[in-house]
């Protein structure tokens, strides 16, 4: 399968609540970041659907102040038989320059729709010591969910953390790290969209981040096609090895997990109970390296687990067998359980694993 192709098969997978266009649908239906940090990269997109085939229709975007426009696209997609639509994506970047509660609209033309995307901000003053961390890919972006409301778990549980996050947008064929100084971060997370574009220089480049006493965290499973190879390619080496594989057995793929799965650390930090959705297992490939930090059931062989930790030089790199992790963390998902609480306790290097 081509690139290209394993891409949009993991597109057209990683959006099952998104319900089939219509006239003046936006997807998210708003980018509403919560809260970040003055200096924070904070990239997201968004996209109109107008029916009809003809990519070269009107499209015009106007942008409040704070937000830039960086990218606009439109090209036709068929939904169907006779159900065309032509998708106009934006890409925008919000300035965190200054602290501040920021909101307004971002108008678009497409066509004859008419539409108004609410984008909001709070940007408050940097705080020493705080967990930075370089989110790729952005959770806010065009194929992520119709309903902007989602993020909501995501941006209540950065501002009752440590947490200091960058979101940055992936771009098919461009580096996804750019010429990003990564020994400034803290703690790199990258998710399936992340991990599906990654180049060889990337891989480097992460490789020597983490090797240099750096965190990398990756969320990648068999449900998004794609995601597995390139988080193996992350993790050689460094006693880790994520099987490209799920449960087959109805009813297994949605797992609760107690303590008795749970590393005794987690635990000690009062997580309790941790649910997983059709995760992919995670073999430990040197026990010298690596080690499981949550149990894998259902699936794969004896000793694997659906997070686990690697050390990678001075650093190390953690994998969640799990895509999709802002909705992960989502109340509808974790069912009570500390989902939320376990994503924090990994991006936070200090307090972590």
């Amino acid at each position: 399968m081509s690139p290209a192709r394993a891409l949009l098969l993991a597109l057209v997978l990683v959006t099952p609540v998104t319900a089939q266009p219509k006239a003046g649908k936006v997807q998210p239906d708003k980018i509403a970041v919560g809260t970040v940090y003055t200096g924070a990269t904070v990239e997201a997109s968004f996209m109109v659907f107008e029916p009809g085939t003809d990519p070269k229709i009107k499209f015009d975007v106007t942008a409040p102040k704070f937000v830039k426009v960086l990218n606009k696209d439109a090209r036709h997609q068929q939904f169907g038989p006779g159900n065309d639509f032509v998708c106009g994506t934006v890409e925008i970047t919000i300035d965190t320059a200054a602290a501040g509660d920021l909101a307004g609209e971002v108008a678009v033309t497409l066509g004859d729709t008419k539409v108004k995307v609410s984008v909001t901000a709070t940007v408050k003053a940097a705080k020493k010591g705080y967990s930075r961390v370089l989110i790729a890919e952005s959770p806010f972006h065009s194929t992520s969910t119709d309903d902007g409301g989602i993020f909501q778990a995501w941006t209540d549980l950065v501002a009752a953390s440590p947490l200091d996050p960058s979101y940055i947008l992936v771009r098919r064929d461009k580096p996804v790290l750019r010429d990003l100084e990564l020994a400034k971060l803290d703690c790199v997370f990258l998710d399936g969209g992340g991990l599906f574009w990654l180049t060889e220089a990337d891989l480097k480049k992460l490789r020597k981040y983490a090797e240099g006493g750096g965190r990398v965290v990756v969320a990648a499973n068999h449900f998004f096609r794609g995601s597995v190879r390139q988080a193996n390619a992350v993790m050689a080496d460094y006693g880790l090895e994520m099987r490209d594989t799920e449960s087959r057995v109805m009813g297994q793929n949605e797992v609760t997990l107690g303590k008795d799965d749970l590393h005794p650390r987690l635990v000690k930090d009062k997580i309790e109970s941790v649910t997983f959705h059709r995760a992919s297992p995670v073999a430990v490939t040197d026990e010298k390296k690596g080690r499981v930090l949550a149990r894998a059931v259902g699936v794969g062989a004896p000793g694997d687990g659906f997070v686990a930790a690697g050390t990678a030089g001075m650093g190390e790199v953690i994998a969640i067998g799990q895509s999709l992790w802002w909705s992960w963390i989502t109340p509808q998902r974790a069912k009570g359980a500390d989902n939320a609480k376990l994503l924090r306790w990994l991006l936070v290097p200090k307090g972590g694993a």
